[in-house]
């Protein structure tokens, strides 16, 4: 025990002397010289390693975009990367501002007042048009500016704009602008006279429950004018005598609507849904349908690439009704995929029958539903249809609606990459119909897109829309996709839309629908 402790005491001295003498000292400092010397050389071999990625840090972070060093073959081509990624980025950005500015109020993202005269040219042009243009006044909306001040004012605005929208919620499309700065226009296409009052009672209703400052007179906020139309009216007389209406709903006093006179269409009685329903269900039955196809012309070489196929249902006076009226009908009474499933069988089975008869085998497009094409029904009919003739296939080109795309786009998604795995193409239409982004065209595998008639109509006269085409045919480009047009009617606008770079054309300039009535009988 003794020992150990005296061990322990002779260390205790040895080790407080060595920590004393000038050995130690030398040692130390020549340590420390050691270690930051070996710390510079780490921090250099560190600085030289990581110097692209501090410099892409310093690119991403800064406003100049500093480019970063050439000389590194690494850091170049990331750099190369990085600065056509955001060109491109730039360059879709630029794209949407341009269709925006174009088209698009930008205080409200809806409709400005040239969108509002394309979207009804357009519906004019249409055969069977009929519709109504609802024009709906803000009374003393400068008044309300002053009050609430210019941003205040536009949060009301734009709840008055959700509020109309909630009372379409049953209507299958339409179309809101802002045709001034104190007046929302409402184009309503398919509308019957009936369904126009009906609709008109209720935005009265709804839009006189907004809260509104004191200085405004609640009871005489909201003045609707309303011009119900046909084919082939003019769009100034519409918008004139929409305008007219509105006057008189304003000099009767309190909030509500005015429909002007609207002559021989306020006589018609329209087919109520139970009459329809009935109609369409025999008709279906009956397989009531005439078949017309519209060749798609190439601009090149003017051959065709392909027919759309377009359909009309027989009256039982023999008429014939359009499918711009029907469908929208069909969709209301539940019968849209029906309907749907009886074209499409019949177009398989025409192109079946070319096929058998050593006919020249052409293409056609069919318009599907978005209902018809995410159902059980259609999957099952591909199915049959394609077990004992796959090679048709490959002719076959499924037209979807541009704005259910967008809107059901997860949805859709599946079932268009399964199909096009198999070998059936799709094209977009009604694109620029609404103002909405394209960047569809990166996940989906579309063939083409086709542009409204909307935005075709007088093209060569229309800055605006040329602009849209423009930017449309940028991203085209981009994701290799084909541009079509549809409503060509004249040499000026196609040679225009030759120039936008539009690739395919269709429309009465080329050709009128053709009937497919040979090849359509006895098809089931």
């Amino acid at each position: 025990m003794l020992l150990q402790l005296g061990y322990t005491y002779w260390l205790d001295i040895e080790l407080s002397t060595f920590l004393l003498s000038p050995l130690f000292m030398v040692s130390v400092f020549c340590y420390l010289i050691i270690a930051a010397l070996i710390k510079i050389q780490w921090h250099r071999v560190l600085s030289n390693a990581l110097s692209p990625l501090e410099n892409i840090e310093q690119w991403l972070d800064s406003d100049k975009r500093l480019p970063l060093n050439s000389r590194d073959n690494i850091s170049h081509a990331v750099n190369q990367l990085l600065k056509q990624l955001n060109e491109v980025k730039q360059s879709h950005n630029i794209e949407q501002q341009m269709r925006k500015q174009a088209l698009l109020d930008l205080d409200t993202g809806i409709g400005n007042r040239a969108f509002l005269t394309n979207r009804l040219e357009a519906l004019l042009h249409e055969e069977q048009a009929r519709g109504a243009l609802f024009l709906i006044r803000l009374n003393d909306f400068n008044i309300l500016q002053a009050i609430l001040g210019e941003n205040q004012s536009l949060v009301l605005l734009n709840q008055v704009i959700q509020l109309i929208k909630k009372r379409l919620q049953h209507f299958p499309n339409y179309f809101l602008a802002r045709s001034n700065e104190y007046e929302i226009a409402l184009l309503v296409p398919n509308a019957y006279v009936n369904e126009v009052e009906k609709l008109a009672d209720k935005l009265v209703s709804t839009l006189t429950t907004i809260e509104l400052p004191a200085e405004i007179n609640k009871d005489e906020f909201i003045h609707i004018g309303i011009s119900c139309f046909k084919e082939n009216h003019k769009t100034y007389q519409i918008l004139a005598e929409a305008d007219m209406a509105l006057r008189s709903a304003q000099l009767q006093g309190p909030s509500q609507w005015f429909m002007f006179d609207a002559g021989e269409i306020a006589l018609e009685s329209a087919k109520g849904s139970l009459r329809w329903h009935t109609f369409l269900l025999s008709a279906i039955k009956n397989k009531s349908f005439s078949l017309f196809y519209q060749a798609v012309i190439a601009n090149a070489n003017e051959e065709i690439l392909h027919y759309e196929v377009l359909t009309k249902v027989k009256e039982p006076n023999g008429s014939l009704i359009d499918a711009r009226i029907f469908l929208p009908m069909a969709q209301k009474c539940g019968l849209a995929i029906d309907l749907d499933l009886v074209i499409f069988k019949q177009v398989c089975q025409i192109l079946f029958n070319e096929r058998q008869n050593s006919q020249l085998s052409a293409c056609y497009s069919i318009n599907l539903t978005v209902e018809t094409l995410l159902s059980a029904q259609f999957k099952e009919a591909f199915s049959t249809c394609y077990a004992n003739h796959a090679e048709i296939k490959q002719r076959l080109i499924i037209e979807v609606s541009e704005y259910h795309l967008v809107t059901q786009l997860d949805e859709l998604l599946p079932i268009l990459m399964e199909l096009s795995q198999q070998g059936v193409h799709f094209v977009v239409d009604k694109v620029g119909q609404y103002v909405v982004d394209l960047d569809y065209l990166k996940l989906c595998p579309i063939m083409a897109i086709k542009l409204d008639r909307s935005i075709v109509l007088n093209i060569d006269e229309k800055l605006e829309n040329q602009i849209v085409i423009q930017s449309f045919n940028v991203i085209c480009q981009q994701n290799n996709v084909a541009m079509y047009a549809l409503g060509v009617e004249t040499q000026a606008e196609w040679q225009m839309l030759v120039k936008l770079g539009v690739q395919a054309g269709q429309g009465h300039f080329f050709t009128s629908p053709s009937e497919l009535v040979a090849k359509a009988t006895q098809v089931g």
